[in-house]
């Protein structure tokens, strides 16, 4: 996992280093209002983590459109087979 750096200096005056994982939250809006809010605007001003983010959204985008769907004959065959008695189940 690549580390995006950031200085920044938050609540307890410490350094902070914002990672990939960091920016997948961010774009899943999987952290706290306040903290959302905060990272965004981090993301915002730095050029290196803008550019970060957008690929990840772009890369959500893209996955979201895809869907997988088994073919019918598979699923056929699976039921088919889910069906019959195997040895084991005649002990």
């Amino acid at each position: 996992m690549r580390c995006v750096t950031l200085w920044n200096i938050n609540k307890f005056n410490m350094m902070r280093h914002l990672t990939q994982n960091d920016l997948l939250l961010l774009a899943y809006n999987e952290l706290p209002a306040e903290e959302h809010a905060q990272m965004l605007g981090q993301v915002r001003a730095s050029q290196p983590l803008l550019q970060e983010y957008n690929q990840i959204l772009e890369d959500i985008a893209i996955l979201s459109s895809i869907s997988y769907a088994p073919q019918a004959t598979s699923v056929q065959i699976i039921l088919e087979e889910s069906c019959s008695s195997s040895s084991l189940e005649m002990i």
